[in-house]
């Protein structure tokens, strides 16, 4: 109890000490007492941080307030000057300037931003804004706007500005379509009637979907061989043999590259037929087709032109695929440059002055190169006589006469000269030794052909023999002109093998023919793919058709491994041909857009 008592003792004096502070505190003088209750008073500070962090993330508001809504107008403004110039640049190839302006202006107007854009220049001086040439359009195109601020005044910022431009560019590749059309003798008939409207409308969807220029056709038909046509020919560097047709003999090696070069010297394949009479080849084993019907239609533009040339198809003879992708693939190659150049000659006038630079070189961006490529069945056999064989060069046995015809004046007996026969009748007597007949000269030069069968010769238009000394009598007789041996290369364009055979007997010829150097259709199909290749190397898309053929066969494969992919091959029977080349169509109108 007495330590209660102690304790309660020392919290009374506490108390009384504190006490006694504090009176002598109040003591003091009002100012410095209120002074010093400030100093040390605690209550209320929380209000003025809470004030300050307020006023803080008031300003911060509206700085996000205000920055949220420029980005949203600014990103208004990009996205339409955005379309606005891809509309620009999407209209139709060739526009005029103002109509491209006024698509891009009209963007804006529709979006209430007609005042934002800036003033397009079209007046052609220093840097267009907006140019257009035949396969391409550029829009470049800026604009601005000014946007007061809400909250971020309280910072001192009134306005904000956004500025927004951009460029776009659609060009329109150029393009260069070689057509290569099977007209072997497997496509007569309703084949043949189903492919020409199927090219047609081909060629018109092609023409139709690209500015006049912008895009060349050549149309290249292929049987036993393919013909390109005297004016390529002769812009060509061949050993000439003879004048029959313009049909060139490749070898192996010039499979394995896309190109046909000018400058190298080529032979020129002999025209002939396997079967045939004199001076009548048998159609269906012709060599060559040099028919115009048959030859390269060379980068036309012309819907006109290629539809005619379409129309004149024709069927005959046997399967060469390899030589029709070749001569496909030269045309797009730009060794052939010269040649195009020499065809656009106004001495020549084959192609339009208007093109130019055709074909272009490999890679160029503004040009799209082409091969379609159609067939109707295998690669087949091809005849060649040996390139040693004695039946090429000069001396062959078929001679030609050449002389004047003679008209008949009239006749005599040498028993009464002062009588004459004017009537035709009397010339029958001629050839009487006591009868003699006056002639004179007439306009008319007259061939005739003999053939040669060691010392007798056969006379092809009286189908009749002669000995060796009536043959030089020949020479002697009135009219007389020439007597020429013919070289073998102008002798095989008038008979064929089997007729030289069943005259003379001699098959000499004909197994030469037949047999030395034969094409067989798997040597054609190893050379076909070794084009297709050389040609999809260079950047060519190719695509090909089977028309009618077995699925899973030999011709299909081949045409499905010189495709540019298993998708751009197209079987067809009959009925759908037509599909297959307007997908074709299509697919070439998609890719110009996308490259």
């Amino acid at each position: 109890m007495t330590q209660d008592m102690e304790r309660m003792t020392l919290w009374q004096r506490a108390r009384q000490g504190v006490a006694a502070r504090r009176s002598r505190r109040e003591g003091a003088g009002p100012v410095s007492d209120r002074v010093d209750r400030f100093c040390h008073e605690e209550d209320g500070s929380a209000i003025i941080f809470t004030l300050f962090v307020f006023l803080f993330m008031l300003v911060m508001a509206g700085l996000g307030i205000d920055l949220m809504r420029y980005e949203m107008e600014r990103t208004r403004l990009q996205a339409t000057i955005d379309a606005a110039v891809l509309a620009g640049a999407g209209a139709p190839i060739g526009s005029e300037v103002t109509d491209v302006k006024a698509i891009v202006e009209d963007y804006f107007t529709k979006n209430g931003m007609a005042s934002y854009l800036h003033e397009i220049d079209t007046d052609g001086e220093g840097e267009d804004d907006i140019e257009t040439s035949l396969n391409a359009t550029r829009v470049y195109a800026e604009a601005s706007m000014t946007m007061d601020t809400y909250l971020m005044k309280l910072s001192g910022i009134d306005q904000l500005e956004a500025f927004g431009a951009a460029e776009a560019e659609v060009r329109t590749p150029k393009l260069e379509v070689s057509l290569v059309l099977d007209v072997s003798g497997s496509m007569d008939g309703y084949k043949m009637t189903n492919l020409k409207s199927a090219a047609r409308d081909f060629v018109t969807t092609i023409l139709n979907g690209s500015d006049p220029g912008n895009t060349v056709i050549s149309l290249i038909p292929f049987s036993w061989n393919v013909a390109p046509g005297p004016e390529i020919y002769n812009a060509l560097t061949v050993n000439d043999t003879h004048d029959y047709s313009s049909c060139i003999r490749f070898s192996s090696s010039d499979y394995n590259s896309a190109a046909i070069d000018p400058d190298v010297a080529y032979n020129q394949q002999i025209y002939t037929s396997l079967y045939g009479s004199f001076d009548n080849h048998n159609d269906s084993w012709r060599s060559c087709f040099p028919e115009e019907r048959a030859q390269i239609l060379p980068y036309s533009m012309s819907e006109t032109d290629l539809h005619t040339r379409i129309n004149a198809l024709d069927a005959d003879g046997n399967t060469s695929a390899h030589i029709g992708m070749k001569w496909g693939a030269a045309m797009l190659d730009s060794e052939f440059q010269s040649v195009f150049n020499a065809l656009k000659d106004p001495s020549v006038g084959v192609v339009d002055a208007s093109l130019s630079d055709i074909p272009a070189v490999y890679g160029e961006a503004e040009t799209l190169k082409i091969i379609v490529l159609m067939a109707d069945g295998m690669n087949t056999d091809s005849y060649y006589f040996d390139e040693n064989s004695p039946y090429r060069g000069p001396d062959s046995d078929l001679y030609l006469l050449t002389y004047t015809d003679m008209e008949f004046l009239y006749g005599y007996s040498i028993y009464n000269v002062s009588r004459r026969y004017y009537d035709s009748w009397a010339e029958g007597y001629c050839h009487y030794s006591w009868f003699n007949c006056e002639y004179q000269v007439s306009d008319d030069v007259i061939s005739a052909y003999y053939l040669r069968d060691g010392s007798w010769y056969y006379d092809i238009d009286n189908n009749d023999w002669i000995d060796s000394g009536e043959f030089n009598d020949l020479q002697d007789m009135e009219g007389f002109i020439s007597l020429d041996r013919l070289d073998w290369e102008t002798a095989w364009g008038l008979m064929s093998p089997d007729y030289y055979g069943d005259i003379t007997g001699n098959w000499g010829p004909w197994n030469d023919y037949r047999y030395s150097e034969r094409e067989s259709g798997s040597i054609k199909d190893t050379r076909m793919q070794a084009i297709c290749s050389a040609t999809k190397a260079e950047g060519v898309v190719v695509y090909t058709i089977g028309y009618a053929i077995s699925s899973g066969g030999n011709a299909e494969t081949q045409l499905r491994n010189c495709a540019s992919s298993p998708n751009h091959y197209y079987p067809t029977n009959g009925a759908n041909i037509s599909a297959a080349f307007n997908s074709i169509a299509s697919n070439v109108q998609n890719l110009r857009l996308t490259q």
